[in-house]
């Protein structure tokens, strides 16, 4: 019998506020941990990205809060201020037309509107742990009537060297506080952390469910041109995607295909860990808008950000690893969409991609663009390299 939220009695709200963003069936992780996290029970789920994780600890967090007190109820941890301010949009779409207030506290941007922004006593926070830590040393926060944290790609988290931190968050709140940690990965180390704060946890391990969405399809190209820029751009030209993210492995490689594209008169723009604060949030949300077409970054950005509506992934570079591979293909094919992944590879480089591939059990296409293709979008190259 096929699974829906109506059979886990969410109150009325919520299953409207569901419908009203055309998310109809739990996924895998939503169902396994439902029964639990609604029991109050503390769960580590572990499940592979773009399988709705964030809902699976959002949705019972947001249904125990109680709008008439003005007190902090829920805490959700993330290892990113990006990261964070994609949950806090879930969670606001999810409470739309409720008194349910949601905010978020993290690095990079001003504390002292964050801290304006706290007096109106949010009931859920979406923080960063060293901003978190920072403004509760600041007693402008009051955190002891948290009844339930949760933990967002934990592993990311304690890499940065916020074990205490965290430590220091949990024990501030509710004795009897509900835990729950949702990532793609969990290290021994997390193992260790996790259950050291939590109450006999239930572990709910999906990695037999398919990693990669069966609506995404795999393909590779050879290419042969001097730069293989000129090849995503045939691609470009010829398929016209409606959003596409374009991936390298080097930071420092980003402005030059930037500025590549640009001069072909592409609407492209990149992010990379040099990337001011501001302008990296100006280029997503162009990006999530539609008003920007390509976004061209690294694997800092394949774990947990939901890019919205993205048609295309672009491999320029093969990943380091199959796991990277994994997650920069999360980034289409969200849930209820399809996607395509492209990788456009050099000859040497079919013996790298097949062997991941294999390890993944994944299909792997090879394509070709017509040759009548080829002669035009050169042409229009050629075109714009005169003029420029």
């Amino acid at each position: 019998m096929e699974k829906v939220f109506n059979n886990f009695g969410f109150k009325d709200f919520i299953l409207k506020n569901l419908e009203k963003n055309h998310i109809i069936n739990p996924s895998s992780i939503q169902a396994e941990t439902f029964p639990l996290t609604r029991k109050g029970k503390d769960v580590i789920g572990k499940a592979k990205t773009g399988t709705g994780k964030t809902l699976a600890y959002l949705l019972p967090m947001i249904e125990k809060i109680d709008p008439s007190k003005k007190d902090l109820q829920m805490l959700v941890l993330a290892p990113s201020r990006e990261l964070s301010l994609q949950i806090e949009r879930e969670a606001k779409r999810m409470t739309e037309g409720t008194e349910i207030l949601v905010d978020t506290v993290v690095e990079g941007m001003d504390i002292k509107r964050q801290l304006d922004k706290l007096k109106k006593k949010p009931h859920m926070i979406v923080a960063t742990p060293g901003r978190l830590v920072h403004i509760m040393g600041l007693k402008k926060i009051k955190i002891h009537h948290v009844k339930t944290i949760a933990l967002d790609e934990v592993d990311q988290i304690l890499q940065q060297g916020l074990q205490d931190k965290i430590h220091a968050i949990v024990k501030s709140t509710l004795k009897d506080r509900q835990i729950l940690s949702f990532s793609a990965t969990i290290s021994e180390q997390a193992k260790n952390v996790l259950n050291d704060m939590m109450e006999n946890p239930v572990f709910i391990n999906l990695d037999h469910i398919k990693p990669i969405p069966s609506k995404i399809e795999h393909e590779y190209i050879v290419s042969k041109a001097p730069k293989k820029t000129e090849t995503l751009a045939m691609f470009l030209k010829t398929i016209k995607p409606a959003k596409s993210l374009v991936f390298i492995n080097k930071n420092q490689n980003v402005e030059r295909f930037v500025k590549e594209l640009k001069e072909l008169g592409f609407s492209v723009g990149g992010i990379q860990t040099r990337s001011k604060n501001q302008e990296r949030q100006n280029l997503l949300t162009s990006f999530n808008n539609g008003k920007l077409k390509i976004l061209v970054t690294t694997d800092l950005f394949t774990r947990g950000m939901d890019f919205r509506e993205v048609s295309h992934i672009f491999n320029m570079d093969l990943p380091l690893n199959k796991i990277d591979y994994l997650h920069r293909a999360g980034r289409t094919g969200r849930i209820h969409n399809s996607g395509v992944v492209i990788n456009i590879v050099r000859d040497k480089e079919k013996f790298i991609l097949y062997k991941m591939m294999k390890q993944l059990n994944i299909e792997v296409n090879p394509i070709e663009i017509m040759n009548e293709k080829i002669v035009q979008v050169k042409q229009f190259i050629q075109q714009k390299k005169n003029k420029s």
